[in-house]
């Protein structure tokens, strides 16, 4: 085969592969369903000192929802499952001097406050570094909270050191939280107060993506549960999730499919030319 064929149909099957990709999510974006956040509810861990459950204020219009209290775990949960989904929003910090965790989470299950079979993904992203015991009820040590954005696998019922820290600690059987990543470029940095950030979740039985501002921060790979959507809070107030949409998940072309199609294009092209000639 003429060499300029083949570079064309190199350049092609790149195009193509690229293409392919943007018309998905293009497509995708652009036939979202708008999310009622009114049709959510509501659920905390258990309170320990000092720390209550999370007040979940959605506006008149269910286009947003406001988290306003600096309390234990909580969670705002949706009324649709997400395998298979492609979930896009907004969330905002208005800080008042704290620096926790604001978050999400994917395939957790209502109830899962109290369930010991509990199994779901946690997305938190913590604005700065600091180490806390939170003390009774809890029976396990202090533990220290990481600057950055991060996911974890959540288990039965943990205790907030578990929670605070990404861990699992011996002296607590009911329960476990198990960092799995980091994210590419925001892993060690903490979120900025009074920004809009744009997530997006695509979440398939074996791949969760997470996507910051349109880049691609997390992609873990694994055997997940199935369950709902959840905004997530830990002694962090103040924050506002809004403009959330969800659509099927994109599919993935088979390189198989759109490669070979693009090929035979180019060999007949190729076969036609040298006829001519």
């Amino acid at each position: 085969m003429h060499i300029d064929v083949v570079r064309r149909l190199r350049a092609a099957l790149r195009i193509g592969a690229v293409g392919v990709a943007s018309a998905a999510a293009s497509l995708g974006a652009a036939n979202a369903a708008t999310v009622d956040l009114r049709t959510w509810s509501a659920e905390s861990y258990p309170a320990v000192s000092g720390f209550g459950a999370g007040v979940w204020t959605p506006s008149a219009t269910g286009a947003s929802v406001l988290q306003s209290v600096n309390g234990q775990p909580t969670l705002f949960v949706s009324d649709f499952d997400t395998f298979g989904t492609d979930v896009r929003g907004t969330i905002r910090v208005n800080p008042g001097g704290d620096d926790d965790y604001v978050g999400f989470a994917l395939g957790f299950s209502p109830g899962d406050t109290t369930a010991a079979g509990a199994d779901y993904l946690l997305v938190d992203w913590k604005q700065g570094t600091q180490a806390f015991n939170f003390g009774a009820p809890s029976n396990t040590p202090g533990s220290t909270a990481a600057r950055g954005l991060a996911v974890s696998r959540v288990t039965g019922v943990p205790t907030a050191d578990e929670f605070w820290g990404h861990v699992n600690f011996d002296t607590d059987t009911a329960g476990a939280v198990t960092e799995l990543a980091r994210g590419a470029t925001l892993g060690s940095t903490g979120w900025a107060g009074n920004q809009d950030y744009v997530f997006r979740f695509v979440f398939q039985p074996t791949r969760l993506q997470v996507y910051v501002n349109d880049g691609l921060e997390m992609s873990v790979d694994g055997n997940f549960a199935n369950g709902r959507m959840a905004f997530y809070n830990f002694s962090q107030s103040g924050v506002t999730y809004s403009a959330f949409t969800v659509d099927p998940a994109p599919p993935v072309p088979e390189p198989g499919t759109w490669a070979l199609s693009l090929l035979g294009l180019g060999l007949l092209a190729w076969h036609r030319r040298g006829r001519r000639a």
